[in-house]
């Protein structure tokens, strides 16, 4: 089924938006506050061009944006009011720190003449030999020096971040640093393809990053307030080459393989000053989907028998994409920036699973095995736009809508046996077939606007939020259970229609008084409503054939009314070398929800409570490279629809679920501490973060079988004394020879969770243990890493006749990349990994190992042939383990095996003057022709 925005009213909404925003900011638009000044050498007072210009905010280091000085060395930079770090840095000189405040008296900021003198250190004769810090701390932003991990010329972003102490990349592609998710990435600090950072991740080229750097990004309301609302997002953000950022630069490449394996992909990027313009697209089948398959994730509970080993919107199996897209930030006046992107994305995903489940019992264990094929197609198309206002000094306006449209194809077959583990006697048996298409689409409108009321910190601020989705889907159900007990066999054969809408709304005002100096007292209120309705009609033969008799057992129709109000008073200090936060909030709710079958209602739930929500935020900074972050929140939880709706859902004959109406909200005590110290001119880091989270009236589920059939009934219930806690300690540390650095990270978490196993009380312990240690060393020559690893788990109950368990994943792994003559590399990686404690045919014991050898062409030495093998022991396996009071699951999935591809890269670049990418980077390194950066020599 094919996805078409013709005839879409949505479609003619957005345009019209879009004509209007326009039109509105070409009338309006006014001049914008700047910081500006020239870069010069000491000794000379020449002009330096191409040095990198960073604006940090003085509170929190958090990057407000940046560009390099021109060829004169004079730069110009728009800012809002408010007081600033100006970092100023250039390979060879002494960075410079330079503290700025813009207010509406003084709206330009001139720092005039900014000497750079020599950096001794840096600089023997022409050639710089000291190593640049792989990884420094600078407030709440960690960053790393791009030119300290080698890459190859046809390296995506993703190979870079694979290299990096601390972050760890998904076999789907999701992004994690220190154990947060990383939700978008930015490049010189504006948003790259909004909510998706897989799209930069996989598509843009290594060589054009400078600096990563890792920050918690405040919402826009926070930052525009001043008072952190909680909902911060942890963001990486790609600063550019300088002398990449005034022209044209892209990369594309093909490839083909054994197998049928083939890839093709190209990026062309244009910046100037602060445009920035990015086209891009690709297709493949070797698992490496260039964005977040959305479509996947809107359908993947509707419908089906909800098996185990389907894996949608995962990299399991194998799977066919495709993608194109646009992205572009512009600032068409000095007050007014747009922002936004356009892309598609299309997958189709083979998997192929087997499940093996250990129910844990105290009456006697059960063992469920299945088999499972399935298919997922799915088709996303998205636009959003950014609007930044600034009709003068004192406001801001910030606009965002959001159109989206899924299609989605969803094909499942499998077969199961559940038997006795003892005796192996068969329980029950049986297969399923599920076949399903879908469409959807969304709707966002995001509005914040501030302004500052006469005198500084002075602001009222408000915000809007609509979000409108919906969906359809249809498909069909045949599935078979056969019980060897006395309980009547569940023989189904259905076709099913199933719609889902949703209509959320949210307003929020903010006041903030200045009470003091650097003192801030806060007001503010928000209003939430949230409408949903699903509607599932099944039906099944009469007696002519047709699918014309309504199956009320699976057929139901929800209707949900949620409004939430929240008032809340907050103070804030800033002191010389911390920052304090506390407040307090009440939070009245209501929900409404009704449930049908064809027109006659058959539940109706409604619950009004007032929740309560204190907070506290201590900040402490030694230095901007030293610093201690202490929170905690206070959170309640309200139940959803499905756990307290008392209709059961018996969409799996095997697993047979209701709600809880008597539940209550929970409430959670969070503790985050985050440490951070870092040693530029010594290349040494540490990095602490321990997290704690105490609940009351924690919401748990409560499942009970029957040992006879194998059948589960799960519903919900309130307990109380849950927590938990874990902590990482990061340290990366150069030896005294600075070409070698060790990285070490070691983890620990507990979870203290008190439930039930088969509707009796169980207290359940687990105890996970981590430690990851790695060794690097860089030269001209060749470069070598070395890293190993282990997981200990341990998971004990309570309840006597539980099974306590004890469990490993370990392993290790090594890189290294030897650079020869004749513009020859050879690259090769191993890893080796193993478990112990698991069920029998799902022991792991493989060595994967991939070279390449690949060679620069061209005089530009932008073009590369590349021959690389993948798996070339053929000992790849795709095993995973899930452990609860309830059950031990092992889970193995196809993937792909072995196979070689032949690749051809191609890296083209016009810059200002003519130069090319070599002539930029000789610049930067100060070096000769040939200079090899990020070994030690630049």
């Amino acid at each position: 089924m094919e996805l078409s925005l013709k005839h879409h009213p949505t479609k003619r909404v957005f345009f019209v938006l879009l004509s209007v925003f326009l039109f509105s900011f070409s009338v309006f638009a006014q001049s914008k506050d700047t910081i500006s000044g020239k870069v010069v050498e000491e000794d000379t007072q020449e002009a330096i061009p191409l040095a990198n210009i960073r604006i940090l905010t003085q509170s929190d280091s958090t990057f407000v944006g940046g560009k390099t000085s021109g060829s004169d060395g004079t730069f110009s930079i728009p800012v809002n009011n408010g007081s600033y770090i100006v970092h100023i840095s250039f390979i060879g000189y002494t960075d410079v720190y330079k503290n700025v405040t813009v207010t509406a008296s003084h709206p330009q900021a001139s720092l005039g003449d900014v000497v750079m003198t020599t950096d001794a250190i840096l600089l023997s004769e022409t050639v710089v030999t000291a190593k640049a810090p792989e990884i420094s701390v600078k407030g709440d932003t960690i960053e790393y020096n791009a030119a300290s991990y080698k890459v190859t010329e046809s390296a995506v972003v993703e190979d870079l971040l694979k290299k990096m102490p601390g972050v760890e990349v998904g076999t789907d592609g999701k992004i994690t640093v220190n154990g947060r998710e990383i939700k978008k990435i930015l490049v010189d600090g504006e948003e790259f393809f909004s909510d998706d950072p897989k799209v930069a991740s996989k598509n843009l080229p290594a060589k054009m990053v400078d600096k990563l750097q890792i920050l918690d990004r405040k919402t826009e309301i926070a930052r525009m307030t001043g008072f952190d609302d909680g909902d911060e997002e942890t963001v990486i953000n790609l600063t550019v080459q300088p002398g990449m950022k005034e022209g044209l630069f892209g990369n594309a490449f093909a490839g083909y393989g054994s197998q049928d394996r083939y890839e093709a992909n190209a990026m062309v990027n244009y910046m100037k000053d602060k445009n920035q313009y990015t086209f891009l697209g690709g297709i493949n089948n070797t698992n490496n989907a260039g964005f977040s398959d959305l479509a996947s994730s809107m359908f993947s509970g509707i419908g089906g028998r909800g098996r185990r080993g389907g894996g949608f919107g995962s990299q399991d199996g194998i799977t066919t994409s495709a993608n194109a897209g646009g992205n572009f930030s512009t600032q068409l006046k000095p007050n007014f920036k747009l922002g936004g992107n356009a892309r598609y994305g299309y997958t189709d995903n083979d998997v192929t699973s087997s499940v093996l489940t250990q129910n844990l019992l105290s009456s006697g264990n059960t063992l469920e095995s299945e088999n499972n094929l399935a298919n997922n197609r799915s088709q996303n198309i998205n636009v959003d736009l950014r609007m930044e206002w600034e009709p003068d000094s004192l406001t801001t306006i910030i606009f965002r809508p959001e159109v989206a449209l899924y299609n989605n194809r969803r094909m499942e077959s499998g077969d199961f046996l559940t038997t006795t583990e003892l005796s192996n006697d068969t329980i029950n048996n049986g297969n399923s077939q599920y076949v399903s298409e879908g469409d959807g689409k969304e709707v966002r409108l995001r509005l914040d606007a501030s302004r500052e009321l006469g005198k500084k910190g002075r602001v009222l601020s408000a915000q809007l939020r609509g979000d409108f989705s919906d969906s359809q889907n249809s498909g069909t159900n045949v599935s078979n259970t056969y019980y060897t007990g006395d309980l009547e066999d569940d023989l189904i054969d259905q076709r099913f229609t199933y719609a889902n809408n949703s209509r959320n709304l949210r307003g929020y005002l903010s006041y903030v008084e200045p009470i003091g100096k650097n003192k801030y007292l806060q007001l503010a209120y928000s209003y939430r409503q949230n409408l949903s309705e699903s509607d599932k009609d099944t039906r099944s033969k009469d007696g002519a054939g047709n699918y014309e008799v309504l199956d009320s057992a699976y057929s139901k129709r929800l209707e949900n009314t949620f409004e939430n109000q929240e008032i809340e008073l907050n103070f804030r200090g800033v002191g010389e070398k911390y920052d304090y936060m506390f407040g307090f909030s009440v939070q009245p709710a209501r929900s409404h929800s009704k449930t049908f079958i064809g027109a006659e209602e058959i539940d109706n739930v409604q619950q009004t409570v007032v929740n309560y929500s204190p907070m506290a935020q201590f900040n402490y900074r030694w230095s901007r490279t030293h610093n201690l972050r202490i929170r905690y929140f206070g959170d309640t939880d309200q139940p959803s629809v499905t756990q307290l709706s008392p209709v059961v859902d018996v969409s799996d004959p095997l697993n047979v679920t209701y709600g809880n109406p008597e539940l209550k909200p929970s409430f959670e005590h969070r503790l985050n501490l985050r440490y951070h110290h870092s040693n530029p001119e010594k290349a040494r880091s540490i990095m602490t973060f321990v997290n704690a989270g105490y609940r009351t009236n924690d919401i748990v589920s409560s499942t009970s079988t029957d040992i006879s059939t194998g059948r589960k009934e799960t519903t919900y219930r309130n307990v109380a004394g849950n927590w938990n806690a874990d902590g990482r300690l990061i340290m990366n540390v150069p030896l005294k020879n600075i070409k070698f650095s060790v990285f070490s990270m070691s983890y620990a978490g507990y979870n203290h969770t008190n439930g039930f196993s088969n509707n009796e009380d169980n207290l359940n312990r687990r105890l996970n243990l981590s430690e990851s240690l790695g060794l690097t060393y860089r030269s001209d020559a060749f470069d070598f890493g070395v890293r190993g690893n282990i997981n200990y788990n341990s998971v004990k109950n309570s309840l006597e006749g539980q099974q306590n368990q004890e469990y490993f994943n370990y392993g290790g792994s090594g890189n290294t990349t030897i650079y020869l003559p004749w513009d020859l590399s050879v690259e090769s990686d191993v890893t080796y990994s193993t478990n112990s404690g698991y069920s029998d045919g799902y022991e792991q014991n493989e060595w994967l190992w991939n070279a390449s050898i690949q060679k620069q062409l061209f005089k530009q030495k932008n073009g590369t042939l590349r021959l690389k093998i993948y798996d070339i022991l053929q000992q790849r396996s795709n095993i995973s383990r899930s452990v609860s009071s309830n059950y031990i699951r092992d889970t193995t999935t196809n993937t792909l095996t072995s196979y070689f591809m032949v690749h051809f890269v191609y890296r083209f670049n016009i810059f200002k003057g003519g130069a090319t990418q070599d002539d930029m980077m000789r610049d930067r390194r100060f070096g000769p022709p040939g200079g090899e950066p990020g070994g030690g020599r630049f």
